[in-house]
């Protein structure tokens, strides 16, 4: 073999394999929609029906149960809008026996609390302070004072009362009032009645826990004014009571005059020349 020949052979480039192309795939055609699909018009929904009052036996459930020993309360009646003066004033006359005073929810009471007041009032007692010792005395923890349910149900007394008196404030402790509960005080009106010329409301109150429970039960006596003629106007407040309630002073008797003595018969001496 020559070198040209050997030259050549090596030169050649080798040959490339031959590679089949693959086919292309066939580009999907979009349909074309000439028409488009209407929504169809949804039905308007049917009206709310209104729920219908509870019976009369189911109200009668609603109600705090009475406890041993206590007389039930007074029936509801239907409240009405209280009419008000300009000085938010209720008056003996407006009121109606069966109303109920609006009621007061507070928040959940929590152990920081129970401490404030137990050292605002004196009651240093250990169970309301001490979460050991509870547990110790056999107790599932701490609880609040009586009182503090008490002071509850008095705010809700003079915020509804404004510029009345307060004659007497009774309560009995029913249930023991544990921290988170969240109270509600509620109160009726159960007597109207005048006494002296003085006008009286009897009220009951009580409070409740979150779960319904009955936790205090009290009384209430309340003097108003009759009417805003009768006090309650620029003239009214406690010293417009303290005047009206105050007894007349008696008269001062006459101041007695002595007589004048009466004219002498005698003639007067002779004037001398």
């Amino acid at each position: 073999m020559t070198s040209r020949s050997a030259a050549k052979r090596i030169s050649r480039p080798a040959n490339k394999p031959v590679t089949k192309s693959l086919p292309r795939k066939a580009k999907a055609k979009l349909a074309k929609v000439t028409k488009f699909p209407t929504a169809s018009a949804k039905k308007p929904l049917p009206a709310a029906k209104k729920p219908s009052p509870p019976p009369a036996a189911q109200r009668r459930a609603s109600e705090p149960s009475p406890a041993r020993g206590i007389p039930a309360l007074t029936p509801p009646r239907q409240v009405q809008e209280p009419k008000q003066s300009l000085a938010r004033s209720f008056y003996w006359s407006e009121l109606r026996v069966g109303d109920d005073l609006p009621p007061l929810t507070k928040p959940p009471i929590d152990r920081v609390q129970i401490v404030r007041y137990a050292a605002s009032s004196g009651d240093f007692n250990r169970l309301h302070l001490d979460e050991p010792y509870a547990h110790a005395v056999g107790f599932p923890g701490l609880f609040a004072p009586g009182m503090l349910a008490m002071a509850f149900v008095g705010q809700l007394l003079s915020a509804w009362l404004r510029r009345g008196h307060v004659r007497k404030l009774s309560a009995r402790f029913i249930k023991i009032v544990w921290p988170n509960d969240e109270l509600t005080c509620h109160g009726r009106i159960a007597e109207l009645r005048k006494d002296g010329g003085a006008c009286y409301a009897d009220l009951e109150l009580w409070a409740e826990n979150q779960k319904g429970e009955l936790v205090l039960r009290g009384q209430a006596t309340c003097e108003l004014y009759e009417s805003p003629q009768n006090g309650g106007g620029d003239g009214g407040g406690l010293l417009f009571a303290l005047q009206s309630s105050s007894p007349a002073l008696p008269a001062a008797p006459p101041r007695k005059v002595p007589p004048s003595p009466p004219p002498s018969r005698t003639p007067p001496p002779p004037k001398k020349k």
